[in-house]
């Protein structure tokens, strides 16, 4: 049977990769998440569903979808 050895910090190594401040989808953030703040408000069931299938469907997230449709109004 083998010597149990001493452990120190130093031989201690991390399993779990690294995720803070990765943006999803490796799409680069214009703005750093600090910045950020939310923005809440509440839409009907059948809304909601439409919009995350078109969000789905373009391999947006649905900000990334909300931003685009906002550019687009504004254009018009």
């Amino acid at each position: 049977m083998a010597k149990a050895q001493a452990l120190d910090g130093a031989d201690l190594v991390s399993v779990r990769p690294q995720t803070v401040g990765t943006p999803q989808r490796g799409v680069q953030r214009s703005v750093p998440s600090d910045n950020l703040v939310p923005l809440q408000f509440k839409m009907s069931a059948e809304f909601a569903r439409e919009f995350k299938i078109e969000a789905a469907k373009r391999g947006l997230k649905l900000n990334e979808l909300l931003k685009e449709c906002f550019a687009a109004l504004m254009k018009a």
